[in-house]
């Protein structure tokens, strides 16, 4: 599964602000925790594999479940041929383009990913989910601004939509408006009690005003919703080192470097575990 990252220097020269925008089933990453002020930011998890598939599909609806089989698998060629044939069984089949835009998007495409929600836009103008996921292309690509008009639209149309509160605040987190962001994360966490990636967020918000206590109370909660959530373990390793707890910062970082292998990341476990041999000496 792929990942794209992007970096913006904050007003602290020493700290750098990663966004991860996850579009896969099950996918999360770190920073270079080589600095303990590192924030990783994560965007909801995306599609889910149906049930049941058809053995020989027809009409669109048979497509479009194909193609989210394939997409939660890895998939991502097969699944954008069978959203594309459920559009060409359907034209106006928005849901399709919003896949096949999350498709296009782990891909690597992301002009066509936003082609595809333009698209569903055009079907109907009031998919929150559609701009929820174009904002996400564009926090990628570096406009900020754009991705939180769109993120409005989302919230317009949708006043519960968690995800675009989340993924509005970590926009925000980017442009240094913490602020705004900590709103946001708690409005999420109000529409979700167990929404472990808002959780992240939050942590990482407080951390970045200081608050390293409160950062840590966050990430303890996402663990406790998902004890599987290896971004959060790093995060609570960089806070724990900021706080001077180096064994506490090891265990954790140990334990996020064993998920991230364990996933599949071995990239990632491998930053994680240089950083943990400069912590060891």
């Amino acid at each position: 599964m792929n990942l794209w990252l992007f970096k913006r220097k904050s007003s602290r020269a020493s700290k750098t602000v990663i966004v991860v925008i996850l579009t896969g089933l099950v996918a999360t990453t770190i920073a270079s925790c080589s600095q303990p002020n590192n924030d990783v930011l994560v965007t909801e998890i995306g599609v889910a594999s149906p049930k049941n598939t058809p053995l020989k599909p027809t009409k669109p609806a048979d497509f479009f479940a194909i193609g989210q089989q394939r997409q939660s698998k890895g998939d991502l060629r097969g699944a954008i041929a069978a959203y594309s044939q459920a559009i060409k069984l359907n034209p106006k089949y928005g849901a399709a383009y919003n896949s096949r835009g999350l498709a296009k998007f782990d891909s690597g495409d992301r002009q066509g990913a936003i082609s595809d929600y333009n698209q569903a836009l055009e079907i109907n103008p009031n998919d929150a989910q559609a701009y929820n996921y174009r904002g996400n292309v564009r926090a990628v690509l570096g406009d900020n601004n754009a991705a939180i008009s769109d993120y409005n639209e989302a919230i317009r149309i949708n006043p519960n939509y968690a995800d675009a509160y989340n993924n509005r605040g970590n926009a925000r987190a980017a442009l240094g408006d913490r602020n705004n962001a900590l709103a946001d994360y708690n409005r999420a966490i109000e529409l979700n009690p167990q929404y472990s990636v808002a959780y992240n967020n939050r942590g990482n918000a407080r951390a970045a005003q200081g608050d390293t206590n409160g950062a840590i109370a966050d990430y303890d909660e996402a663990i406790r919703i998902n004890p599987n959530f290896a971004a959060a373990y790093n995060n609570r390793g960089n806070a724990r080192a900021a706080s001077g707890d180096r064994q506490g910062a090891i265990a954790d970082l140990q334990r996020a470097a064993d998920l991230f292998q364990q996933q599949g990341s071995q990239q990632l476990a491998q930053q994680i575990t240089n950083t943990l041999n400069q912590l060891r000496k």
